[in-house]
């Protein structure tokens, strides 16, 4: 969890309860009803969405676990390496992030441009 769902967190924590029930939901709504999970946030969106001349339909579809997906290609296209986007997303194989490869083209040159930082070079024809 990165410092600004930390500190989101931690205000939702000392808020005083809404019940005295110590089980109580801290999102009461099933994920796959986003408009009432959490609805300013979808309003947001087809406000924006609107403003911008697209289309809201896709939002329906919207599920919380929608956001799952997103957190990994956004760690992805940040340069976060496919093994630390697996355990970060609790994905139990490699293969269930390798759908995600795609959206950071630019690690391969990336990799190979490490050897030329790299401080000991090895000649050629010496091992």
């Amino acid at each position: 969890m990165n410092s600004v769902v930390r500190a989101v967190l931690l205000d939702l924590a000392t808020q005083p309860p809404r019940t005295d029930n110590p089980h109580e939901f801290v999102f009461a709504c099933a994920y796959r009803e986003p408009d009432k999970f959490f609805p300013a946030a979808v309003e947001r969106a087809r406000k924006a969405l609107d403003a911008d001349g697209q289309g809201t339909g896709h939002l329906e579809a919207y599920t919380w676990h929608g956001n799952r997906h997103t957190f990994a290609s956004r760690l992805v296209m940040a340069g976060v390496d496919l093994r630390t986007v697996q355990q970060l997303g609790g994905r139990q194989s490699l293969a269930m992030v390798q759908r995600y490869a795609h959206l950071a083209p630019d690690h391969l040159r990336a990799a190979v441009e490490r050897l030329v930082q790299a401080p000991d070079r090895v000649e050629l024809g010496q091992d």
